[in-house]
């Protein structure tokens, strides 16, 4: 499996001067109107679907509420659809995570590089992020992951947003990385995962806050093929461009522990994350 230098130099050559375009866009209110008005129910459904196809989502909840169903308690309660009961919840381990983040974002979909293979740099991360896993059902092996978080107007964040051209009138949800296993890309699973988040989402905050993605040239995946065009498909736009030298993200590579390593990443399962007394429990 390539590392994430080579694969930039592959695509962009290794001239640090080199600049490489990226994209902040918001989902446009006709998609935040559409999946308001389906409701939570709308996002069972297309669980189901998921689930018909051998897959689940597991999350860990920072900002929205946290599911009733873990690994302690695998009951179902009858009740409709809602904010706590579609997905379960799990507060994953930290290598194991970053295991996930590093084959699926970091060599499959060339992300930015965000840990640095310690427990305090991923539960800093974990703290204001939900954090969702797919995974398949049979097994437990991840095959994909999404991160989001909640940025309000008059903060740090929001002024670091609103500098890119991003204007927050009240809250905004960030959705920070989201990425698939490449053996998995072209079967309809991104599009369901996507679809499935974008829902929650607008259902625990509503049509009238924003949502917010940024993505760039150096986010492809396997194929080269740039991930702009299936944000686009999920309702972003209104893009807004910038750039940044190549040297900066070498730099970001040349400190970074993990990825000097190279890729000693293959997650199978994930034990220590659903573990009860040394036994999985999923």
């Amino acid at each position: 499996m390539t590392n994430w230098k080579d694969k930039m130099e592959k695509l962009y050559g290794g001239n640090g001067e080199q600049e490489l375009k990226y994209w902040d866009g918001t989902m446009s209110q006709e998609r935040k109107d559409e999946l308001a008005a389906r409701g939570y129910n709308f996002v069972n459904v297309l669980l189901e679907r998921l689930a018909v196809k051998g897959y689940r989502i597991v999350k860990s909840s920072a900002f929205t509420p946290k599911g009733i169903y873990d690994k302690e308690h695998l009951t179902a309660k009858p009740g409709a659809a809602a904010a706590d009961n579609l997905f379960f919840e799990q507060k994953f381990d930290a290598a194991e995570f970053m295991a996930v983040y590093n084959k699926y974002g970091r060599y499959e979909n060339n992300f930015p590089i965000y840990f640095d293979g310690t427990e305090k740099s991923y539960e800093a991360y974990a703290r204001r992020s939900d954090i969702f896993v797919m995974e398949e059902i049979a097994t437990n092996r991840p095959v994909g992951f999404a991160t989001f978080q909640l940025i309000k107007a008059g903060t740090p964040e929001a002024k670091d947003m609103e500098k890119e051209g991003i204007k927050i009138r009240n809250k905004l949800v960030y959705n920070d990385t989201i990425a698939l296993s490449s053996s998995l890309q072209g079967e309809g699973l991104g599009k369901l995962f996507t679809d499935i988040l974008d829902g929650y989402y607008v259902q625990n905050f509503g049509p009238e806050s924003d949502y917010a993605l940024c993505t760039g040239e150096i986010n492809t995946n396997d194929r080269n093929v740039l991930a702009k065009g299936f944000h686009e498909k999920r309702g972003y736009g209104n893009w807004v461009e910038g750039s940044g030298k190549m040297k900066k993200w070498l730099e970001r590579w040349k400190k970074d522990g993990i990825e000097q390593e190279g890729p000693r990443i293959n997650p199978a399962f994930m034990l220590n994350s659903y573990s009860r007394k040394g036994k999985s429990s999923v």
